[in-house]
């Protein structure tokens, strides 16, 4: 990387619309990657640079580009919970289901850290609820390990599937039991969640129960 494409992607990545520009005039490759194969356009959008990632993508940035671990755009953005961002990217063609080398896709990262807004609008504009990453764990398996009430709950009226199971055989309602979240618990199962599914091992939900929270779980689970 020469120092003009240097230069505009540590401004890029540090906000500075100005610098951006004039570096772009001067040269500067739009999609230029760094080593990691990230390009200033997935830098500014997970910092949430909402200037810079406008006139990127007003500049010819490829939104769906890659970096070495396949990971987009978009993906940052939502992990952060960029809303505007997220939708500035979907206007300009993100693709809302890539998956990364993990299979893990922005609709995850926005589930696992609650990131509710996004999830919405991911899901208004297509996003699979029930994709599931290279572990077999899907968004709403994601969103029950980390109590994202208001994310379960959206996932939930997407359709998600209430009884997936990830590699290990394990369910959203095997998360929540072994985490001790009662009221998770007793809405996954108002939901239609099977508590007499069996894991890998064999167990059930309660058998993921710890003992700190067995005397409240045991009543729904046994």
């Amino acid at each position: 990387m020469d120092q003009t494409n240097k230069t505009f992607w540590d401004a890029a990545a540090a906000g500075d619309l100005s610098k951006v520009s004039a570096m772009f005039v001067s040269g500067a490759d739009v999609n230029i990657k760094n080593g990691d194969g990230r390009t200033a356009l997935m830098r500014s959008a997970k910092r949430g640079h909402e200037g810079v990632v406008r006139f990127l993508l007003d500049s010819g940035a490829n939104v769906n580009d890659r970096d070495v671990n396949q990971k987009t755009a978009i993906m940052g953005a939502a992990k952060k919970g960029h809303l505007a961002i997220v939708k500035m990217l979907v206007e300009a063609g993100s693709d809302v289901n890539a998956q990364d080398l993990k299979g893990r896709t922005a609709l995850m990262r926005a589930s696992f850290l609650g990131q509710t807004d996004v999830v919405k609008y991911l899901i208004a504009k297509g996003a699979d609820v029930n994709t599931q990453d290279e572990m077999g764990r899907s968004a709403l398996m994601e969103a029950c390990l980390a109590f994202r009430v208001d994310v379960i709950k959206e996932l939930m009226g997407a359709k998600a599937d209430v009884n997936a199971q990830d590699t290990n055989g394990c369910t959203a309602l095997m998360r929540a039991s072994y985490s001790g979240y009662l009221d998770l618990v007793q809405y996954l199962l108002q939901q239609g969640a099977d508590k007499e599914i069996l894991d890998n091992e064999g167990n059930k939900a309660i058998h993921y129960v710890r003992e700190h929270s067995f005397a409240d779980l045991k009543p729904y689970l046994k």
